[in-house]
């Protein structure tokens, strides 16, 4: 079998080398890897060009014009031709041989065209697991029972079949805008709508959130793009999730669209739970988008907000 690793990069060539070293010591029959350059203008063309050449797995470097992740990791997506894919940001990194174990639970679900993915826990520099462990060391279920209802919080990582991919022709989510919020945690929605994943309680994949990462700038990045963070929220309107989970998305959903200047009917709704959300969350939902207006034109510094300099 062989695993594709996308990995999206953005003036990071200081950081792909660790990415590199990470495959390098990974037991598998084969590896591909692909980086997209989102149009950096950095150091970067000539690092994986060294790499090309010195590596003995399959690597495929490609450039294109500035137009944010998801666009590059669909670029990544249509690209890759490994069984399993996993979409790893340029400031992560893989543990040790931990590829024997993504091998091995593959031949658990490739004949089984209900699941689709294979879940794993990440952990920080350190080797603390991130968020919260899996309820069971193994499991197969989908991210709205597993991981949303059950507040299995903390980035996790997953290991996906691109066959099962292109047959729901699945890939991260569009628009013009840049900036927006949970490209990722949509893409694995998107896949619970049609497909099942196993979920092995065993860290594969460290973590690190540097200061002008998604992680630790969330609101801003969430402000800068309100209609594909809408996205984000309205995705968790699923009536798989449960009602004080809606509420909650509802509440957010209702402030940036307000924040965006977007109308919100009931009409919009679907099914009658949602209706019902939508006027408990009203109120709140106003009151939260009239602080998030505060912030319009600030950017973040720290942990606090600080008018921009002109």
């Amino acid at each position: 079998m062989t695993i594709t690793v996308i990995t999206a990069t953005y003036n990071r060539c200081n950081l792909l080398r660790r990415v590199y070293e990470s495959l390098l010591v990974q037991q598998t029959a084969a590896i591909e890897w692909i980086v997209v350059d989102d149009g950096g203008g950095d150091s970067t063309p000539e690092l994986m060009a060294a790499l090309e050449r010195e590596a003995p797995f399959r690597i495929r470097y490609v450039r294109q014009e500035n137009s944010g992740k998801p666009r590059a990791v669909n670029h990544g997506l249509d690209l890759a031709q490994g069984d399993l894919i996993c979409v790893v940001d340029d400031d992560d990194y893989f543990l040790p041989r931990v590829f024997e174990q993504v091998c091995h639970d593959y031949k658990e679900i490739e004949d089984n065209e209900k699941i689709a993915a294979i879940g794993y826990l990440t952990v920080d520099p350190e080797g603390r697991i991130w968020g919260m462990p899996f309820p069971q060391e193994r499991a197969v279920s989908n991210h709205f029972e597993y991981r949303i209802n059950r507040k299995i919080w903390g980035d996790k990582c997953e290991f996906t079949k691109l066959a099962a991919l292109n047959r729901k022709n699945l890939r991260y989510f569009e628009n013009a805008a840049r900036g927006g919020i949970g490209g990722d945690s949509v893409f694995f929605m998107d896949v619970a709508e049609h497909y099942d994943t196993l979920y092995v309680n065993k860290p594969v994949l460290a973590k690190n959130f540097l200061p002008d990462g998604i992680t630790r700038n969330w609101r801003q990045r969430a402000l800068k793009s309100p209609l594909r963070t809408a996205r984000y929220y309205k995705t968790h309107l699923n009536v798989r999730l449960a009602l004080r989970i809606r509420l909650r998305y509802m509440i957010a959903y209702k402030a940036i669209m307000f924040y965006a200047g977007q109308p919100l009917h009931l009409s919009q709704m679907e099914p009658l739970s949602n209706r019902l959300l939508l006027c408990l969350a009203h109120i709140p939902g106003l009151l939260l988008g009239a602080r998030w207006n505060q912030y319009r034109g600030k950017r973040i510094s720290g942990s606090k907000w600080k008018r921009a300099e002109s």
